[in-house]
Protein backbone atom coordinates (compact mmCIF):
# COMPACT_ATOMS: atom_id res chain seq x y z
CA UNK A 1 0.00 0.00 0.00
CA UNK A 2 0.99 3.49 -0.78
CA UNK A 3 1.85 5.75 2.02
CA UNK A 4 1.22 9.59 1.94
CA UNK A 5 1.72 12.26 4.58
CA UNK A 6 -0.64 15.12 5.30
CA UNK A 7 0.13 18.53 7.37
CA UNK A 8 -2.15 20.29 9.56
CA UNK A 9 -3.91 16.11 10.45
CA UNK A 10 -6.07 17.78 13.62
CA UNK A 11 -7.42 19.84 11.18
CA UNK A 12 -11.17 20.56 12.36
CA UNK A 13 -12.07 19.14 8.48
CA UNK A 14 -9.30 16.83 8.60
CA UNK A 15 -11.20 13.24 10.04
CA UNK A 16 -13.22 13.26 6.53
CA UNK A 17 -10.31 13.29 4.34
CA UNK A 18 -7.85 10.80 6.35
CA UNK A 19 -10.91 8.33 6.60
CA UNK A 20 -11.39 8.47 2.17
CA UNK A 21 -7.27 8.62 1.61
CA UNK A 22 -7.25 5.60 4.14
CA UNK A 23 -9.12 3.24 1.89
CA UNK A 24 -5.95 3.40 -0.90
CA UNK A 25 -3.34 4.50 1.00
CA UNK A 26 -1.59 4.52 4.30
CA UNK A 27 -1.58 7.81 5.98
CA UNK A 28 0.68 9.30 8.16
CA UNK A 29 -0.20 12.83 9.94
CA UNK A 30 1.54 15.66 11.61
CA UNK A 31 0.64 18.64 13.31
CA UNK A 32 2.55 21.42 15.21
CA UNK A 33 -0.88 21.26 17.56
CA UNK A 34 -0.74 17.77 19.29
CA UNK A 35 -4.26 18.30 20.27
CA UNK A 36 -7.26 16.83 18.39
CA UNK A 37 -8.27 13.14 16.03
CA UNK A 38 -5.03 13.03 13.72
CA UNK A 39 -4.16 9.62 16.26
CA UNK A 40 -7.71 8.11 16.09
CA UNK A 41 -7.22 8.64 12.23
CA UNK A 42 -4.44 8.30 10.84
CA UNK A 43 -2.32 5.61 10.58
CA UNK A 44 0.14 7.14 12.23
CA UNK A 45 0.81 10.87 13.68
CA UNK A 46 3.47 12.82 15.02
CA UNK A 47 3.71 16.29 16.44
CA UNK A 48 6.06 18.48 13.77
CA UNK A 49 7.78 21.82 14.56
CA UNK A 50 5.63 25.06 13.33
CA UNK A 51 6.13 26.05 9.63
CA UNK A 52 7.82 29.37 10.84
CA UNK A 53 10.32 27.23 12.75
CA UNK A 54 13.61 25.90 10.64
CA UNK A 55 13.57 22.69 12.50
CA UNK A 56 10.60 21.84 10.31
CA UNK A 57 13.30 20.93 7.73
CA UNK A 58 15.08 18.02 9.27
CA UNK A 59 11.65 17.12 10.63
CA UNK A 60 10.00 16.55 7.25
CA UNK A 61 12.70 15.03 5.81
CA UNK A 62 12.89 12.08 8.82
CA UNK A 63 9.33 11.57 8.64
CA UNK A 64 9.16 12.03 5.00
CA UNK A 65 11.42 9.28 4.09
CA UNK A 66 8.98 6.62 5.32
CA UNK A 67 6.32 7.81 2.08
CA UNK A 68 5.57 7.80 -1.29
CA UNK A 69 3.91 11.54 -1.64
CA UNK A 70 3.97 14.25 1.07
CA UNK A 71 1.19 16.88 0.93
CA UNK A 72 1.55 20.28 2.87
CA UNK A 73 -1.76 22.46 3.85
CA UNK A 74 -0.12 25.03 6.25
CA UNK A 75 1.13 28.08 4.35
CA UNK A 76 4.44 28.93 6.58
CA UNK A 77 5.06 24.83 5.74
CA UNK A 78 5.33 25.48 1.86
CA UNK A 79 7.52 28.81 2.08
CA UNK A 80 10.17 27.45 4.38
CA UNK A 81 10.21 23.72 2.51
CA UNK A 82 10.05 25.60 -1.37
CA UNK A 83 12.95 27.52 0.44
CA UNK A 84 15.75 24.90 1.41
CA UNK A 85 14.67 21.94 -1.00
CA UNK A 86 18.25 21.78 -1.90
CA UNK A 87 18.72 20.24 1.95
CA UNK A 88 15.76 17.63 1.21
CA UNK A 89 17.63 15.94 -1.46
CA UNK A 90 16.48 12.53 0.28
CA UNK A 91 12.70 13.48 -0.04
CA UNK A 92 12.71 16.36 -3.05
CA UNK A 93 10.96 13.81 -5.52
CA UNK A 94 8.29 12.75 -2.85
CA UNK A 95 6.95 16.64 -2.33
CA UNK A 96 4.38 17.80 -4.19
CA UNK A 97 4.91 21.59 -4.46
CA UNK A 98 4.80 24.37 -6.88
CA UNK A 99 8.55 26.63 -7.10
CA UNK A 100 9.40 28.75 -4.09
CA UNK A 101 9.10 32.02 -6.49
CA UNK A 102 4.90 30.55 -7.32
CA UNK A 103 4.20 29.82 -3.69
CA UNK A 104 6.01 33.45 -2.66
CA UNK A 105 3.83 35.47 -4.36
CA UNK A 106 0.79 33.45 -3.49
CA UNK A 107 1.19 33.46 0.03
CA UNK A 108 1.80 37.17 0.11
CA UNK A 109 -1.00 39.41 -0.81
CA UNK A 110 0.60 42.53 -2.13
CA UNK A 111 3.16 40.87 -4.05
CA UNK A 112 0.14 38.38 -5.40
CA UNK A 113 -1.63 41.88 -6.54
CA UNK A 114 1.59 43.80 -7.72
CA UNK A 115 1.97 40.62 -9.67
CA UNK A 116 -1.28 40.06 -11.47
CA UNK A 117 -2.18 44.09 -11.28
CA UNK A 118 -0.30 43.64 -14.67
CA UNK A 119 -2.02 41.74 -16.73
CA UNK A 120 -5.05 43.30 -17.84
CA UNK A 121 -7.03 40.72 -18.81
CA UNK A 122 -7.28 39.56 -15.09
CA UNK A 123 -9.64 41.55 -13.06
CA UNK A 124 -8.64 42.14 -9.32
CA UNK A 125 -10.22 44.36 -6.55
CA UNK A 126 -8.54 47.48 -6.52
CA UNK A 127 -6.65 48.93 -3.68
CA UNK A 128 -8.80 51.42 -2.68
CA UNK A 129 -11.19 53.07 -0.13
CA UNK A 130 -14.64 52.02 -1.16
CA UNK A 131 -17.78 52.81 0.34
CA UNK A 132 -17.47 49.06 1.76
CA UNK A 133 -14.21 47.95 1.92
CA UNK A 134 -12.10 44.25 2.61
CA UNK A 135 -8.98 44.55 4.92
CA UNK A 136 -6.81 41.35 5.21
CA UNK A 137 -3.60 40.42 6.86
CA UNK A 138 -0.93 40.65 3.94
CA UNK A 139 0.84 37.56 5.16
CA UNK A 140 -2.55 34.97 6.46
CA UNK A 141 -4.69 32.17 5.23
CA UNK A 142 -8.48 31.17 5.72
CA UNK A 143 -10.89 33.73 6.90
CA UNK A 144 -8.90 34.57 9.90
CA UNK A 145 -8.89 38.28 10.65
CA UNK A 146 -10.30 39.42 7.73
CA UNK A 147 -13.57 41.47 7.92
CA UNK A 148 -15.43 43.82 5.93
CA UNK A 149 -16.43 47.78 6.92
CA UNK A 150 -18.19 50.76 6.27
CA UNK A 151 -15.88 53.10 8.25
CA UNK A 152 -13.74 55.51 7.25
CA UNK A 153 -11.76 55.77 10.05
CA UNK A 154 -10.82 51.96 10.32
CA UNK A 155 -10.18 51.87 6.87
CA UNK A 156 -7.53 54.87 7.14
CA UNK A 157 -5.80 53.21 10.33
CA UNK A 158 -5.30 49.97 8.51
CA UNK A 159 -3.93 51.78 5.02
CA UNK A 160 -1.40 52.91 7.63
CA UNK A 161 -0.61 49.27 8.60
CA UNK A 162 2.09 47.52 6.62
CA UNK A 163 0.72 43.87 8.16
CA UNK A 164 -2.25 44.45 6.45
CA UNK A 165 -4.12 45.25 2.76
CA UNK A 166 -7.30 47.14 2.29
CA UNK A 167 -9.51 46.62 -0.72
CA UNK A 168 -12.91 47.31 -2.27
CA UNK A 169 -15.41 44.64 -1.43
CA UNK A 170 -16.85 43.13 -4.48
CA UNK A 171 -20.50 41.77 -4.02
CA UNK A 172 -20.61 38.49 -6.08
CA UNK A 173 -20.92 35.35 -5.99
CA UNK A 174 -17.69 33.61 -4.33
CA UNK A 175 -16.45 30.32 -5.32
CA UNK A 176 -13.32 27.75 -4.92
CA UNK A 177 -11.44 26.16 -8.02
CA UNK A 178 -10.21 22.86 -7.39
CA UNK A 179 -7.20 23.08 -9.86
CA UNK A 180 -4.54 20.45 -10.92
CA UNK A 181 -1.16 21.19 -12.72
CA UNK A 182 1.37 18.67 -14.63
CA UNK A 183 5.30 19.03 -13.93
CA UNK A 184 5.22 21.36 -17.25
CA UNK A 185 2.58 23.48 -15.09
CA UNK A 186 0.46 22.81 -17.82
CA UNK A 187 -3.57 22.56 -16.58
CA UNK A 188 -4.74 19.04 -16.55
CA UNK A 189 -8.32 19.81 -15.20
CA UNK A 190 -10.26 22.40 -12.88
CA UNK A 191 -13.49 22.39 -10.66
CA UNK A 192 -15.41 25.25 -9.65
CA UNK A 193 -17.64 25.11 -6.81
CA UNK A 194 -19.89 27.80 -5.45
CA UNK A 195 -19.34 28.27 -1.76
CA UNK A 196 -22.95 28.44 -0.60
CA UNK A 197 -21.79 28.46 3.43
CA UNK A 198 -18.80 28.70 4.88
CA UNK A 199 -16.88 29.11 7.85
CA UNK A 200 -13.27 29.59 7.58
CA UNK A 201 -14.29 26.26 4.99
CA UNK A 202 -16.71 25.43 2.58
CA UNK A 203 -19.93 23.74 4.84
CA UNK A 204 -22.15 23.78 1.92
CA UNK A 205 -20.76 23.83 -1.78
CA UNK A 206 -22.05 23.11 -5.21
CA UNK A 207 -20.03 21.97 -7.93
CA UNK A 208 -20.35 23.96 -11.44
CA UNK A 209 -19.17 23.94 -15.13
CA UNK A 210 -18.17 27.14 -16.48
CA UNK A 211 -15.90 27.66 -19.11
CA UNK A 212 -14.63 31.12 -18.20
CA UNK A 213 -13.47 30.10 -15.24
CA UNK A 214 -11.33 27.14 -16.90
CA UNK A 215 -9.97 29.72 -19.31
CA UNK A 216 -8.96 31.33 -16.25
CA UNK A 217 -7.20 28.78 -14.51
CA UNK A 218 -5.12 28.49 -17.42
CA UNK A 219 -4.43 31.97 -18.14
CA UNK A 220 -3.16 31.96 -14.40
CA UNK A 221 -1.10 28.70 -14.65
CA UNK A 222 0.36 30.78 -17.77
CA UNK A 223 2.09 33.40 -15.87
CA UNK A 224 3.16 31.57 -12.63
CA UNK A 225 4.92 28.23 -12.61
CA UNK A 226 2.27 25.55 -10.89
CA UNK A 227 2.84 21.53 -9.86
CA UNK A 228 0.03 19.85 -8.19
CA UNK A 229 -3.11 20.87 -6.55
CA UNK A 230 -3.76 24.49 -6.49
CA UNK A 231 -7.15 26.17 -5.28
CA UNK A 232 -8.43 29.47 -6.48
CA UNK A 233 -10.67 31.89 -4.89
CA UNK A 234 -12.69 33.80 -7.26
CA UNK A 235 -15.48 36.06 -7.30
CA UNK A 236 -18.33 36.71 -10.34
CA UNK A 237 -20.23 40.00 -9.83
CA UNK A 238 -22.35 40.67 -13.06
CA UNK A 239 -20.37 38.29 -15.88
CA UNK A 240 -16.79 39.28 -14.33
CA UNK A 241 -14.17 36.93 -12.90
CA UNK A 242 -12.18 38.81 -9.93
CA UNK A 243 -9.00 37.03 -8.92
CA UNK A 244 -8.87 37.01 -5.12
CA UNK A 245 -6.21 34.60 -3.77
CA UNK A 246 -4.20 31.75 -4.53
CA UNK A 247 -3.56 28.79 -2.84
CA UNK A 248 -0.56 26.77 -4.05
CA UNK A 249 -1.77 23.07 -1.96
CA UNK A 250 -5.08 21.11 -1.93
CA UNK A 251 -7.87 23.32 -0.26
CA UNK A 252 -9.60 22.26 3.18
CA UNK A 253 -12.22 21.51 1.00
CA UNK A 254 -11.03 18.99 -1.12
CA UNK A 255 -13.29 16.12 -0.31
CA UNK A 256 -15.96 17.70 -2.31
CA UNK A 257 -13.97 17.58 -5.51
CA UNK A 258 -12.74 14.11 -4.99
CA UNK A 259 -16.63 13.42 -4.49
CA UNK A 260 -17.15 14.64 -7.24
CA UNK A 261 -14.94 11.98 -8.93
CA UNK A 262 -12.32 14.80 -9.02
CA UNK A 263 -9.36 12.89 -7.58
CA UNK A 264 -5.93 14.46 -7.43
CA UNK A 265 -4.26 12.65 -5.53
CA UNK A 266 -5.06 9.94 -7.68
CA UNK A 267 -3.86 11.08 -10.83
CA UNK A 268 -0.83 12.83 -9.25
CA UNK A 269 0.48 9.13 -8.61
CA UNK A 270 -0.12 8.12 -11.97
CA UNK A 271 2.08 11.25 -13.31
CA UNK A 272 4.72 10.13 -10.49
CA UNK A 273 5.01 6.71 -12.02
CA UNK A 274 4.78 8.25 -15.44
CA UNK A 275 1.48 6.33 -16.42
CA UNK A 276 -1.50 7.59 -18.94
CA UNK A 277 -3.89 9.44 -17.19
CA UNK A 278 -6.99 11.21 -17.98
CA UNK A 279 -10.14 12.93 -16.52
CA UNK A 280 -13.13 11.41 -17.15
CA UNK A 281 -15.63 15.20 -17.31
CA UNK A 282 -18.23 12.87 -18.42
CA UNK A 283 -18.06 10.91 -14.52
CA UNK A 284 -17.92 14.52 -12.96
CA UNK A 285 -20.89 15.24 -10.65
CA UNK A 286 -21.80 18.56 -11.95
CA UNK A 287 -24.89 20.84 -10.18
CA UNK A 288 -24.50 18.53 -7.06
CA UNK A 289 -25.08 19.94 -3.79
CA UNK A 290 -22.59 18.30 -0.96
CA UNK A 291 -22.91 19.24 2.63
CA UNK A 292 -20.27 19.35 5.58
CA UNK A 293 -21.49 18.13 9.07
CA UNK A 294 -19.02 18.77 11.92
CA UNK A 295 -19.31 15.99 14.62
CA UNK A 296 -18.48 15.84 17.85
CA UNK A 297 -16.78 12.44 19.72
CA UNK A 298 -14.73 11.58 22.31
CA UNK A 299 -11.59 10.08 22.44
Amino acid sequence: MKKILISAANGTVMPELITYLKKSYYVIGIDSNEIGLAKKYCDEFYKSPTGKDIKFIKFIEKIGIKVDMIFLFVDEELDIVSKNLHKLNKIQNKLILSPFRTINICNDKLKFQKFFTKFKNINLPKFKKNKKNIIKPKIGRGSKNIFITENRKITNSFQKDNNFIVQEFIEGIEYTVDCLFDKNGRLIFSLPRERLVAQNVSIIGKVIKNKKINNLMELIGSKLNFYGPVNVQIIIKKDQIYLIEINPRLSGSIIFSIKSSFDPIKTLFKIEKNEKYKIDENKIKYNKFFYRFLKSISI
